[in-house]
């Protein structure tokens, strides 16, 4: 019987990435890992542990990516997530001048 639970779906199946496949890939474009690090001016052992998902370093992740002509996420879905920090709220700044303008401070 044939899967078509794909059909109408406005997009295809997610393509699985491990360490293995985005090797396999750098290779057939005539890549390695020495020659990323090289050209990003890192260690041979930052590229590899990005490769296998146990560092992050964006910037070699985005490299990556570029030479593989996909996006972060796709390769690495729950690594380069997007996390906004709780903004905090700040004391004022008593060495501000207009801090001690009328009615703000005493």
């Amino acid at each position: 019987m044939i899967d078509y639970s794909f059909v109408g779906s406005l997009s295809p199946p997610p393509i699985i990435m491990d360490a293995i496949e985005i090797n396999y890939r750098l290779r057939r474009l005539g890549k390695t890992q020495t020659g990323i690090a090289k050209d990003l001016g890192v260690r041979g052992g930052v590229v590899s542990n990005v490769i296998h998902n146990r560092a992050t370093a964006h910037a070699v992740a985005l490299h990556i990516a570029g030479l593989l002509d996909m996006r972060v996420e796709e390769i690495w879905p729950n690594r380069y997530v997007f996390k906004p920090r709780a903004t905090k709220s700040r004391a004022p700044n008593l060495a501000d001048p207009t801090a001690h303008e009328e009615g703000h401070m005493t």
